[in-house]
């Protein structure tokens, strides 16, 4: 039989008191451009433009696989380039495409398949145009896919098909390639995304997965930072300052002994307890002694006990380590140890 010669009506069967029409076994839908369009356009909406192109061309590969089954039951082609010929006059004769090929070169003795047709009133460019708009990149998705599933059912190994011009993109015609690729090829790799089954929840618990470890990584760097901002906080009191007795203005006998006092304490490691009513300059003395000590190059901690609850005392001047106890999210310095560490912050 000759592919030009198939009739729509002489290939399917309707039975009208049951609402099922058949091509051979399989039962066929007879659906509205625009319903389709409409679907289309909601999967990119949806699922984004990447992830709608692989469901709709698996979906038309899986069409034109079962279309190249279906017709080689029913008919006895004479060869297989009569059987691969069907193809392109069954999507026309199904409303898809008016196609025409071009130019075919099928080998499966040496593994070579190569095809390039044109299609004219694609009704996916039509649609596509109609509900998204002019794409930057063609458009025909299930038809290749079609393309691809009925060569690679005749071929008996994987075809990929691709359009290198789309009225879908502003051209004035879609014109589709189709080859046997090899499988180390890199374009094959590109082509098999299109092509694999695709699984939208497997890809979401996927997503989610990997929304979680970055959800951890963003709480992990968050109490970093809240550590670091805690040193940060402590080392702004420890900039070291040159204190001049200059600054300190007093000409008293009382005065006079607390600066000398300074200048012969501050060369050794005595502890030095100051005492003084509020406003007396205890800090300032403090400061100067530090800044002529032998470690001046320390940090110069402040601790204002009376505003220390009794309950964090112990971890304000000692520190604690994550999850030493309820409310410990971060590893967290002592005044100690800070008063221990370089003004480099190396640690």
């Amino acid at each position: 039989m000759n592919p030009s010669e198939l009739k729509l009506l002489e290939l399917l069967k309707a039975d009208e008191t049951s609402g099922v029409i058949r091509f051979q076994h399989r039962r066929m839908l007879i659906f509205d451009a625009d319903a389709m369009g409409l679907l289309r356009k909601e999967l990119i909406e949806t699922l984004g433009l990447e992830r709608a192109r692989r469901i709709l061309t698996r979906f038309g590969y899986a069409c034109g696989y079962r279309d190249a089954l279906t017709s080689k039951e029913l008919f006895d082609w004479k060869s297989d380039a009569d059987w691969w010929a069907a193809g392109p006059r069954l999507h026309t004769l199904e409303g898809i495409v008016q196609a025409r090929m071009l130019r075919s070169h099928m080998d499966k003795g040496r593994g070579v398949l190569e095809a390039e047709a044109e299609w004219l009133h694609s009704y996916e460019a039509e649609q596509h145009m109609k509900h998204i708009g002019r794409s930057d990149s063609p458009v025909c998705w299930t038809l290749t896919g079609y393309a691809s599933g009925h060569a690679s059912a005749i071929f008996g190994s994987e075809v990929y098909s691709f359009e290198t011009e789309c009225v879908g993109q502003g051209d004035t015609r879609c014109l589709v390639e189709a080859h046997a690729l090899p499988a180390q090829s890199d374009e094959m790799g590109e082509l098999l995304e299109y092509h694999r089954p695709y699984n939208i929840d497997a890809e979401f618990k996927q997503l989610l997965n990997e929304l979680e470890l970055r959800q951890k990584e963003l709480c992990a760097q968050a109490e970093r930072a809240k550590a670091l901002e805690s040193q940060v906080l402590y080392l702004q009191e420890i900039i070291k300052e040159e204190y001049n007795f200059e600054e300190m203005v007093g000409a008293s006998p009382a005065f006079k002994k607390v600066v000398q006092d300074v200048e012969k304490v501050a060369g050794s490691d005595s502890t030095v307890l100051i005492c003084g009513e509020t406003g007396t300059g205890k800090e300032l003395i403090a400061r100067a002694l530090h800044a002529r000590s032998s470690r001046n190059s320390r940090p110069f901690i402040t601790v204002n006990c009376a505003a220390l609850p009794a309950g964090v005392v112990e971890s304000e001047l000692f520190g604690h380590e994550k999850g030493a106890f309820t409310g410990a999210l971060q590893r967290k310095l002592g005044r100690f140890q800070v008063a221990g560490r370089r003004h480099d912050l190396s640690g």
